[in-house]
């Protein structure tokens, strides 16, 4: 059986589903003040498949460079460590959230403006590339917010 996934130009969606079960929702970014170079993406990521699925890279419009972050507290102090993959086990869902997984937006063109939406792409280890509309939102997001039904 061919799977393939149709790619519709110019269109951001509030939610991704692919052919291998990987179901994105949920996804924001955080403004920052503009003299800040970083910021963070945050979403939910749900594997309806029946294989484990690695996510390995992410890009997301006006960033040089996106990793895969987690927090971690040693010694009294949280830090942030840089995570080669994330698995995703079928069945299961990973949610990247302030304090723990995240997604880090690096070496910025310019900091996003709440209100804007950028597109926010994952990479797969099987070659996928979901992308997803990510709301900027100060702070942490209402349900509203992130939650855009067309």
């Amino acid at each position: 059986m061919n799977k393939f996934v149709v790619i519709v130009p110019m269109l951001l969606l509030s939610r991704a589903v692919l052919a291998s079960g990987l179901v994105l929702e949920d996804a924001w970014v955080r403004a920052l003040p503009p003299t800040q170079a970083n910021t963070a993406a945050y979403l939910r990521i749900d594997n309806r498949g029946t294989s484990p699925v690695q996510v390995v890279g992410a890009s997301v419009e006006l960033a040089g460079s996106v990793e895969i972050h987690t927090s971690a507290t040693v010694d009294g102090y949280v830090t942030m460590q840089q995570l080669p993959t994330l698995t995703v086990n079928p069945g299961s869902s990973v949610d990247l959230s302030p304090g723990g997984k995240h997604l880090m937006l690096l070496n910025l063109e310019r900091m996003p403006q709440a209100g804007e939406s950028l597109q926010l792409c994952l990479m797969t280890n099987s070659g996928e590339k979901p992308c997803i509309a990510a709301p900027v939102v100060k702070g942490s997001p209402s349900n509203d917010q992130i939650h855009q039904h067309h």
